[in-house]
């Protein structure tokens, strides 16, 4: 009896010095990049295991994405995000609303004509989805561990791309960017306003030369860049000068037509990235000697009228949130000069936010 009690004691005090196990922390998030052609559709499961559906693509992928999210788990979408009402984006969404439940429709509110985009707001007026049109610095609430917010949004934009949501979702140290079809001008104000620097970064416009400056890629400095679009598409996407400005910030490149679908998996710390082609990153084509490649004319970008890019202010210390949203209306970033713990009363990275 004295050594089983000696044996017990043994193994409580072993137990108690035992390294607390942190679940939270080793939990997984996985961001699947779907190969839909020429198009976007993204899967966001978040280490709770929620999901949130980025896009859709186009109408002809719509049961490839209902597929790919059956054979993923997915049973029901706690967000499905419409980042704007293009038919490559949009499309395959009336498949996906028909196949599962949605808790949250997120749109950016441009007005658009199309059949196909009448034909999704009538679904998701007949399934009764809480519609949402979304703003700046909204904050979706996915999952506590993540930071899920709307870098951009403007459903007044000069056309359904200039509308584009931009969302940036932050699990501890790792970020993903997703631009949507955003160009640079809409570049150009959010990392003027913003901290855009991220882990993974999905290039807005399949890779097109109206997105992805120089500067912008320069100050996101990506560790992996997805391309998404069709193979052989009419458009030239991707441009050849977008995928050597990646190149030159030293980001791993994945694209669609050549990794199939791409999964980036993370526990906030680390991250990796599998391919559905088993394919390692793409390499950059190298322009052929007869034909260089043209180096671009840099244009000037023009501001977004109704999102006017604040010129740099040197004022970095205030009192309080009152005198710094003065200021800065939205309040600012972690990283940001002005930037002060104290007043970043939630603990999310920002401070002094409306």
């Amino acid at each position: 009896m004295k050594k089983l009690v000696t044996l017990i004691v043994t193994m409580v005090l072993a137990i108690s010095l035992m390294p607390i196990s942190t679940d939270a922390a080793a939990k997984e998030m996985k961001v699947h990049f779907i190969d839909v052609g020429q198009g976007d559709a993204i899967l966001v499961q978040s280490p709770n295991g929620k999901n949130m559906l980025v896009d859709g693509g186009p109408k002809a992928a719509g049961s490839k994405v209902v597929s790919f999210l059956k054979e993923k788990g997915v049973k029901r979408l706690d967000y499905v995000v419409a980042t704007h009402p293009d038919a490559d984006h949009i499309g395959g969404l009336e498949a996906v609303l028909n196949a599962f439940p949605v808790t949250n429709f997120i749109d950016s509110g441009y007005v658009h004509t199309s059949q196909t985009y009448y034909n999704l707001l009538t679904l998701i007026d007949k399934k009764n989805i809480k519609f949402t049109v979304a703003k700046e610095l909204d904050k979706l609430a996915l999952d506590s561990q993540l930071i899920t917010r709307v870098l951009f949004a403007d459903e007044k934009g000069k056309d359904s791309n200039a509308a584009s949501i931009v969302l940036k979702i932050t699990y501890n140290k790792v970020s993903f960017l997703l631009m949507g079809d955003a160009d640079t001008v809409t570049e150009d104000y959010i990392r003027s306003k913003y901290d855009v620097k991220a882990t993974v970064l999905k290039n807005g416009h399949h890779g097109s030369k109206t997105s992805s400056s120089a500067a912008f890629i320069s100050s996101v400095k990506p560790s992996v860049a997805i391309l998404s679009y069709g193979e052989n598409n009419s458009y030239g996407h991707p441009h050849a000068a977008i995928e050597a400005r990646l190149k030159n910030v030293g980001a791993k490149t994945y694209k669609t037509p050549v990794h199939c679908n791409i999964t980036v998996t993370t526990n906030g710390a680390k991250h990796s990235v599998e391919n559905s082609c088993g394919k390692g990153s793409a390499p950059v084509a190298k322009p052929k000697p007869s034909k260089p490649v043209a180096k671009p004319t840099p244009v000037k970008p023009k501001p977004v009228p109704s999102k006017p890019v604040t010129k740099p202010v040197t004022q970095t210390n205030f009192k309080n949130c009152t005198e710094l949203r003065k200021v800065y209306p939205n309040g600012v970033s972690k990283g940001h000069p002005a930037y002060q713990s104290k007043m970043d009363r939630d603990k999310d990275g920002w401070a002094c936010e409306r």
